[in-house]
């Protein structure tokens, strides 16, 4: 009796057995092949290598688990060479489920990158019923990928820019610029030349200059230094502007990108104190040599004027004044003009007049004697630089003695 019924039971399960070897046998017959998806990303580029990673995505759309291993992607350019290749931990993925799988690499700097890169994914999908029944099929699939989308992330150089000037002119100012050139990208660029045009506040050019162009290693500051000048007539300006523009660029593997750079800076107009030094004076000295002549005295004067600026100044308008001196009172006896002349940077200029002093003016019959104890000879004129409109008025005086024209007594 208990033979029977093992061999009852043994016969039951032995048909359970089939028919459910049966239902997998058609199920297995109509296996789905997953659903996959490949993104590739470019994690970073550099000078030496670019950095991608791979996403490959799988949705397992059957009804038992499926099972994936030996997963390789292998990258190449159009000629055929091979920049990457990356093996991917396989695994399980349930029934109706997803499942990523990722892994980084290196794309070697060889071969022309700049056409479309081929990935190969070549890999073992399948089936794993209770440890039973396995069921295995090849994986092999092609994707393309552009790395030119990944030029557009490139940075542009940020550009500060720093201004001096030199020695002024009588029709500019020389000017030296500093440029500092930062490369934010972790690959090196090239700058072309840099032109910068120089603007007043209303717009109008006073000036223009080029720099030459340099390459900015990554992540590097790199300074230019460029020499120009903008005219005098600069320093009427409330404000001036730098207009800078120029191309920067990188190639990377074969792939070139240009980008323009263009950048508006203000920059601070010199103060005049700047170009005067504050311990050297400017030195004048007024001389008059008298001499008799019909009617009254004739005077040479001569104007001797050091000028320890960097500035060209003019000195214009000069006028002499002449008043006698007598008991310690002053009367007017006439004035007398000097030419006009550019007092030259650092050296000694003289300028030179002429004067009558009429004894008519001369006498005075207060106190004793007829002429005055001395004449008191007082210079103004106006100092200024030609173009800008700034003007500094000068005085000095100075007392002549007239003991040697008086009479013996």
């Amino acid at each position: 009796m208990k033979k029977l019924i093992v061999s009852i039971i043994l016969a039951i399960l032995f048909i359970i057995n089939i028919v459910v070897a049966a239902f997998i046998f058609v199920d297995i017959q109509v296996l789905t092949f997953p659903q996959t998806t490949l993104r590739i990303d470019v994690v970073e580029i550099n000078s030496d290598e670019i950095i991608i990673r791979h996403d490959l995505q799988l949705f397992n759309p059957n009804s038992f688990e499926m099972i994936l291993r030996d997963f390789q992607i292998v990258a190449t350019t159009t000629e055929g060479e091979e920049v990457t290749n990356l093996t991917i931990e396989g695994g399980a993925i349930p029934g109706q489920s997803y499942r990523n799988f990722t892994g980084s690499g290196l794309i070697i700097m060889k071969g022309n990158l700049s056409g479309l890169l081929s990935s190969k994914v070549t890999g073992i999908i399948g089936l794993n019923f209770l440890g039973v029944v396995k069921k295995t099929v090849p994986l092999e699939l092609t994707v393309l990928t552009s790395l030119k989308d990944a030029l557009k992330k490139i940075a542009l150089p940020t550009i500060g820019i720093r201004a001096e000037f030199g020695n002024i002119t009588r029709h500019a100012i020389n000017i030296t610029t500093y440029l500092d050139v930062s490369n934010p990208n972790p690959f090196g660029m090239s700058v072309q030349a840099f032109n910068l045009n120089i603007t007043t506040e209303t717009g109008r050019t006073v000036g223009s200059f080029t720099i030459a162009g340099s390459q900015i290693p990554a992540e590097t500051t790199v300074t230019l230094k460029g020499f120009g000048s903008v005219l005098i007539e600069a320093l009427n300006a409330k404000k001036l502007v730098i207009n800078l523009f120029a191309k920067a660029g990188a190639n990377i593997a074969g792939i070139n990108k240009s980008l323009p750079i263009s950048v508006d800076i203000e920059i601070v107009i010199p103060d005049f104190n700047e170009f005067i030094p504050a311990n050297t004076p400017l030195e004048l000295s007024l001389g008059v040599d008298l001499q008799r002549v019909r009617g009254g005295l004739k005077g040479n004067m001569s104007l001797e004027v050091y000028n320890p600026t960097k500035i060209p100044l003019i000195a214009s308008d000069i006028v002499v004044f002449y008043y006698g001196v007598k008991n310690k009172q002053k009367y007017f006896i006439t004035e007398g003009s000097l030419t006009s002349g550019e007092l030259t940077p650092k050296n000694t200029t003289i300028l030179y007049g002429d004067i009558i002093l009429k004894y008519m003016k001369l006498l005075s019959f207060s106190g004793g004697g007829f002429l005055p104890d001395m004449v008191f000879a007082q210079l103004r004129a106006n100092l200024s630089l030609p173009g800008v409109n700034l003007t500094i008025p000068v005085a000095i005086g100075t007392y002549i003695d007239f003991e040697p024209l008086r009479p013996s007594r």
